[in-house]
Order: structure tokens, then C-alpha cells, then sequence
């Protein structure tokens, strides 16, 4: 009686297995990153590889310090591009400084859009729009009717910024959670 119900207990395991598919023919599924909930996108031309630096603060000054920063990897491309840069949740980011790039060779940077989201709630500026929320330092030449800011002469000291506006901290102010 034993023997049959081992091998009555050994036929239904191996006749239970018969149809499962092997692991190598299971489907891969890769676990996609979260993207921050606040968020920076910028809709612009960029010509040659570069490195963009946004500083932000929770206190509404220009105090930006190195910790309270994101930098992101630009490649250079003729057309338009979307350059994200994603921020802490925990933050209360009113205020951003963009700092455009570290190459002292970089050519034409041309604005499309600039798109800050916090939380579904957001702060979007089109074509020339951003140059009444950021105004560039003297690293630039700016072309309002283009939406686009040129590398100047730097005489060595290359740091074009761009700075946040009383404007944009209202803005920013009015859609913190």
C-alpha cells in the first residue's frame, strides 16, 4: 500500500511539472527607475557635449550651495532635446539657478521650453518666456527674438549661469505643497 501511494504521490509530481516552462523561456521584466515627482525638464539645442549644473534652495535666496544641486550629462545634437533633471521629494524648492555648461567651446544654446513640476502641480515656459524668469549672467549673449544665449568671451573664466527671478520664486511659492 506504501509503494502505491509513492507512486501514485511520484506520477502527479512529474505529471503537474509537464507543462511549466523553463526559466530561460519566462519573459524578462525589468523594473523601470521612478522618476521624482519634482522635476526639471528642459526643452532646448544644445550643439556640443556639455555638463548642466540646477542649484535650488528651499529658502528662497541665491545661496546655493554644491549639496543642493543636480548635474546632468548633455549630449550634444542639431536638434532640440529634452535635459531632465530630477530633484529630492522632500524639498521645497522656490528658488533654481541653472548653471549651462562647463565646455568653454560650447556654441548656441537655443530655449524651447522649460517645464518644473512639483507634484502634478507646474511652472512652463515657452521659447524667450524663460528670460523674464531667469536672467543670464554676462557669460552670454542673449538673443530675446530667438530664445537664444551665446557663449561670450570668457577670458578664462568660463561660468555661464542663469538666475532665478523674484518672478519665479512667486511662481514656485504659489505651487509648493
Amino acid at each position: 500500500m506504501k509503494l502505491k501511494a509513492f507512486i501514485l504521490l511520484i506520477s502527479f509530481a512529474l505529471l503537474s511539472c509537464k507543462n511549466e516552462k523553463s526559466v530561460e523561456d519566462l519573459p524578462v521584466v525589468e523594473e523601470q527607475p521612478k522618476v521624482s515627482e519634482v522635476n526639471l525638464v528642459l526643452d532646448m539645442v544644445v550643439t556640443k557635449d556639455d555638463v548642466f549644473q540646477v542649484f535650488y534652495t528651499e529658502d528662497g535666496t541665491a545661496n546655493c550651495s554644491e549639496e543642493n544641486s543636480v548635474k546632468v550629462n548633455v549630449t550634444g545634437k542639431p536638434e532640440s532635446q529634452k535635459i531632465t533633471f530630477e530633484f529630492p521629494e522632500d524639498k521645497r524648492i522656490n528658488y533654481l539657478r541653472i548653471d549651462i555648461g562647463e565646455n568653454p567651446e560650447q556654441g548656441e544654446l537655443k530655449f524651447n521650453n522649460f517645464l518644473f513640476t512639483n507634484f502634478g502641480a507646474t511652472i512652463e515656459f515657452k521659447g524667450n518666456q524663460i528670460f523674464e524668469y531667469f536672467f543670464p549672467n554676462e557669460q552670454f549673449k542673449l538673443n530675446y527674438e530667438t530664445s537664444t544665449l551665446t557663449p561670450g568671451d570668457n577670458k578664462g573664466n568660463y561660468d555661464p549661469i542663469m538666475y532665478g527671478s523674484e518672478q519665479l520664486i512667486e511662481k514656485m511659492n504659489a505651487i509648493l505643497k
